[in-house]
This record gives structure tokens, sequence and C-alpha cells, in this order.
């Protein structure tokens, strides 16, 4: 990967921004929400987001936490770095966005970084294990029914 930042670079850098805020589940939808979030003027994310200003080691410092992205991929994405450099063995995609709101909570609740308690923890998974047995069995019954 170069090390050029310009509109493509900011246009990557983006959707892995957005794309990993969704995914952080910490209420941010907006280039506004963010801004909050990591006390980061809105016009800074523009230029960054457009590929006119490339963004500062100290600003991808207060990004990564915010949105739940790993700094390394955050240095190479800003162009600060090359992904060897760092041992990635290519750059960094934007996540996939977990579909639902719920979905995107869920695993923001269980994450190992989580604030809840284990016990906690291990009873919703317990619940939602118990919860998901009854619908697999109700979904393979079905399947069962039109392939017969």
């Amino acid at each position: 990967m170069s090390t050029t930042w310009g509109p493509d670079a900011g246009a990557n850098f983006r959707a892995y921004v957005l794309q990993h805020a969704a995914n952080a589940n910490a209420g941010i939808e907006r280039v506004a929400d963010l801004s909050r979030a990591t006390q980061i003027k809105p016009s800074v994310f523009s230029k960054w987001f457009s590929g006119a200003e490339q963004p500062s080691v100290r600003s991808l410092q207060r990004l990564s936490p915010v949105i739940k992205a790993p700094l390394k991929e955050l240095l190479v994405l800003a162009c600060r770095v090359d992904a060897e450099d760092l041992g990635l063995e290519s750059t960094p995609e934007p996540p996939e966005v977990l579909g639902h709101p719920l979905a995107r909570e869920l695993n923001t609740m269980l994450a190992d970084d989580s604030p809840l308690p284990v016990e906690t923890r291990a009873e919703i998974e317990a619940f939602f294990d118990r919860y998901m047995d009854h619908y697999r069995r109700t979904m393979r019954s079905k399947v069962r029914r039109r392939s017969a």
C-alpha cells in the first residue's frame, strides 16, 4: 500500500470509520456523533473523509477506542505506515456492519471488554442459547417440511 493520502484514501478511511462506529453501538450514526464522542471538530472529519487532510496519530489514538477499531488498522488506513510495517498482511477492509441495532448492542454487551460482570454475560448468553435452540428447532422443522 502506498502511504499517499488523497481522495481515494479518504473515502476508504471514511467507510472503515463509519462501519466500525456502527458496530461499536455507541450511538454514533453521523459525523456529528463522532465529533462529540472524540472531541474532534466535524470539519476535521470532513477534511479526512474527502482526502484533503490526513489524520494525525494523536487523532487516531482518540478515535480508536470510540469506534472500537484497532489503532494499527487506523494508522494503515490513514496512510501513516505500511501494513507490512505493523505485521498486517494487507490493508484493512471495512468490517461488515451487523444487521440489526439489537445485534450490535448484544455484541457489545457480550464482548470481552464489556463493563458487565462475567456472571451477567454468562446469564445473558445462556438465555439466548435457550431461546435460539427453540428457534433453530423450529427453523429445521420448516426446512424439512419444505424439502419433503
